[in-house]
């Protein structure tokens, strides 16, 4: 679904409604949560390894 406003056009997500230039790709909004879920799991991973070496560790000195 697009509108006109003024002379830029703009199209509405499919995802979450919102609002934005045709020019662009994708929906901004969409492409922030993702970019932020992304590095949400990648420091969830990080976390894990680093207790797992930590665990590891333990056991190595005890």
């Amino acid at each position: 679904m697009t509108d006109q406003t003024g002379t830029e056009q703009t199209v509405r997500c499919d995802r979450c409604n919102h609002p934005y230039s045709a020019s662009e790709e994708s929906c901004p909004r969409c492409r922030s949560i993702r970019r932020s879920n992304a590095v949400i799991v990648t420091l969830l991973i990080m976390l894990v390894i680093l207790a797992l070496v930590g665990w590891i560790g333990t056991l190595v000195l005890t």
